[in-house]
Order: C-alpha cells, then sequence, then structure tokens
C-alpha cells in the first residue's frame, strides 16, 4: 500500500514540475509579446500587423498561465484546473496553431504554439491519468 502512495505522489510530483515548466514557456513567450512584440514577431519571421492585438495576446496568455498555479501547487485540492488546463486549454491551444499553420497557410513559426501546448499538454495528460489510475486501485485495495 505504501508503494501506491508513493507512486501517487510520485506523479503527483512529476504533474506539478512539467505545469511550472509549461507556465515558465508560457511566460518566456507571453512577456516578449507584451513588452517588445515587434521584436519577437520578427525574430519568428511573423508579420506584424497590428501590435495591439500581439500585446493582448501576450497579456491573455499571462493570465491563462496563473490559472494553472493552483494545480501544480496542490493537485488534490485543484483536481479540476488540472483537467481544465489540459482539456481545453492546451489542447485548443495545440489545435489551433496546428489548423492556422497546416490547414490556413499561416507561417511556420506558430507550430511553436503546437509543440508547448501539445507536449505541455500530453505530458500533464499522462500525470493525470496515472494519477487517477493509482487512486482508483487505492480504493479498491482499500475496500476489498
Amino acid at each position: 500500500m505504501n508503494r501506491r502512495k508513493g507512486s501517487i505522489s510520485t506523479w503527483t510530483l512529476r504533474h506539478a514540475v512539467i505545469v511550472w515548466i509549461g507556465i515558465l514557456l508560457n511566460l518566456l513567450l507571453a512577456v516578449p509579446l507584451l513588452f517588445s512584440p515587434a521584436w519577437l514577431l520578427d525574430a519568428l519571421g511573423i508579420p506584424l500587423m497590428q501590435e495591439i492585438w500581439v500585446r493582448f495576446s501576450g497579456g491573455l496568455l499571462i493570465i491563462i498561465s496563473a490559472y494553472y498555479v493552483p494545480a501544480a501547487m496542490n493537485l488534490e485540492r485543484y483536481r479540476a484546473n488540472a483537467w481544465l488546463a489540459v482539456i481545453p486549454s492546451r489542447s485548443f491551444g495545440a489545435t489551433f496553431f496546428f489548423l492556422a499553420v497546416f490547414v490556413f497557410d499561416q507561417p511556420f513559426a506558430f507550430v511553436l504554439g503546437v509543440l508547448l501546448d501539445g507536449i505541455i499538454g500530453a505530458l500533464t495528460l499522462l500525470c493525470l491519468i496515472k494519477v487517477t489510475a493509482l487512486e482508483r486501485a487505492t480504493q479498491q485495495g482499500a475496500t476489498i
């Protein structure tokens, strides 16, 4: 039984680390979008049409990242937040940028959004599935 508890805490820790890495990566993208959008978009080869919308998206990305923090700090208490961080948040981001690049012919640099949201989303989803399965197995073992 202790071994299973350790496994739950291990997967919970992995989830927290991955979420914090995702938050950091979001901020590495969002802060330049907010404060120096022309520089970042030029570096990525993305044409700048209206700077205000780029700054707005950077601000929104910072706000979204703030909503990831509670589940990273206490997965048991903020489990719903953790699931919402994957579905719809990360999955929408990855899908949006995938379609933008491969269907709507947007600059290839937007694949960065597919990779960031796709990888972080998939890894946190794996952790959530593993924690849920281990908890279920622990509960079933306790009732037998």
